[in-house]
């Protein structure tokens, strides 16, 4: 249960990471009202979370 949850969060943290990456469209102008170092920590936070949850239990 551990390894899905891991990826979840990888694969969360990683779509984030490509939103900051295409910038603020219509669809995600919402995201970037605080800027956009927030988005950076949470992705930052979910990938390495992920990955100690995910090589912890292969």
């Amino acid at each position: 249960m551990k390894k899905v949850i891991g990826i979840l969060f990888i694969l969360i943290g990683a779509l984030l990471a490509f939103i900051i990456k295409l910038g603020p469209a219509g669809e995600t102008s919402w995201m970037f009202t605080y800027g956009i170092w927030p988005l950076i920590i949470v992705a930052a936070i979910l990938l390495i979370t992920g990955l100690s949850l995910y090589n912890r239990n292969r």
